[in-house]
């Protein structure tokens, strides 16, 4: 099977590229792999909060290069977009063929589990004439379908691939207790050591397109500082994530000893962190607190259960009302070791006034202060006895509630965000080869 490769075509100068007044509305083309709404994990939050502040200043196309059918055109918000398509991407599963094309292609291997050649024709029709601003939302999307002919470029990053691949995982799951047989382990750490070497490759080719990106485009963005300087350029913005503010939390905290992990657990960062809670922190939090209960909510796959299904843990999976389980659980757990990007899960919990238990890299580019506006431990054992305090102290939990939620309010909040987006484009718009600070 023959790659399509995607176009890139020099920049052109646009008409108005000298000035555009911030009197009149932008035409803005949004590029995106998943359709965003429902916005019920980071990626579609993120992603739809982008396309909201968008249309406050233009008129926003939206393509779906990868779209999955999860939503319809029904569920997008009215006055936010005036046109869109999303076209549907085949996987290609485990062949022979994906095994030529990982050993032959030099994009990351997510990319080449899809074969893009029609959503790419869709997409040259779709996108008419020139743009103000062209937003292409992760790597993902400007690697398929990147035209710089069309307008200003600009990639959110989001994540840092390259830095999410840095620390193999997988290992642990080797340990499964259906392994029955010699040749069921040989053939799990087979496949472990088939991941790991995949993760390796993809690691350094992540890091190779964002490296390419970064030198293509008028500007990237990411969530933090920290990956500004991971990045090692200067043509990079910063704007942080959003959430919607569900009102402050009322009455006094929950006596319930629960405690929620809020994820996608088939994102490896994650699932990584649920089996250190489950297997490092939770048998010293039990001997604290014996009857306290850590649920587990959101997508998961086959290996949850073998990472983190112990006493104490409970995985609930997806909810319709996340809202409830957030409102009666006594605090948040951030259990994140590796990983890039900042956790829109931490700035939830802030926003419903949840105390929060977090790592280090959990709260990796927010500028929190530590003590003040959650509980930092990367030991785990440190980190079950935050736990304990959170589930024991009342005191501390009506502290850290509140500093939270202002903490949220200040940095976190739409309107604030929101504002950051649409002065960050009408900047590149007006001068797209620098972000002006």
């Amino acid at each position: 099977m023959t790659d399509v490769k995607p176009r890139r075509a020099r920049r052109v100068t646009r008409p108005g590229s000298e000035g555009v007044s911030e009197g009149r509305r932008l035409r803005i083309l949004v590029v995106g792999d998943v359709f965003p709404w429902p916005a019920h994990d980071g990626y579609r939050l993120r992603f739809s909060s982008v396309v909201r502040a968008l249309s406050d200043i233009g008129d926003v196309d939206l393509f779906i290069g990868a779209f999955d059918g999860a939503g319809t055109s029904e569920a997008i918000p009215a006055n936010v977009v005036s046109r869109f398509e999303g076209v549907e991407t085949p996987f290609i599963g485990p062949s022979m063929t994906l095994a030529l094309r990982v050993m032959t292609n030099w994009w990351p291997s997510r990319l080449l589990c899809r074969d893009w050649r029609r959503a790419q024709k869709s997409f040259r029709r779709f996108a008419r004439g020139t743009y103000d601003l062209v937003w292409y939302v992760h790597a993902d999307s400007f690697a398929v379908f990147g035209d710089l002919s069309l307008g200003a470029s600009v990639v959110d990053l989001d994540n840092l691939e390259g830095n999410v691949l840095r620390h193999p995982f997988g290992l642990f799951f080797m340990r499964s207790t259906h392994v029955q047989s010699r040749v069921q382990l040989i053939r799990a750490r087979s496949e472990s050591l088939a991941r790991s070497l995949l993760s390796w490759r993809d690691r350094a080719l992540w890091s190779r397109l964002e490296r390419s990106i970064v030198k293509e485009v008028a500007s990237v963005v990411i969530c933090s500082e920290v990956d500004r300087v991971r990045l090692r350029t200067p043509r990079v913005a910063v704007i942080g994530n959003g959430y919607a503010d569900p009102g402050p939390p009322g009455g006094s905290v929950p006596e319930s000893p629960t405690l929620v992990m809020v994820a996608v657990f088939t994102y490896q960062p994650n699932l990584a962190g649920a089996n250190w809670l489950a297997h490092k922190v939770l048998p010293e939090l039990r001997r604290l607190v014996p009857d306290v209960r850590v649920r587990l909510i959101g997508r998961y796959d086959e290996r949850l259960p073998l990472a983190a299904q112990v006493p104490g843990i409970e995985i609930v999976g997806e909810v319709v009302e996340l809202e409830s389980e957030l409102r009666h659980a006594r605090g948040a757990v951030i259990p994140i070791l590796h990983g890039s990007g900042t956790r829109i899960k931490f700035i939830e919990a802030l926003a419903y006034g949840l105390p929060v238990v977090t790592t280090h890299m959990g709260c990796e580019g927010l500028r929190i202060k530590v003590g003040h506006h959650a509980l930092v431990r990367d030991d785990p054992l440190a980190f079950a006895a935050a736990c304990a305090q959170v589930l024991t102290d009342d005191a501390t939990c009506e502290r850290l509630r509140s500093n939270g939620r202002s903490f949220y309010l200040d940095h976190c909040a739409t309107n604030v965000v929101d504002a950051q987006i649409r002065s960050f484009a009408w900047n590149v718009v007006n001068d797209p080869r620098s972000v002006r600070r």
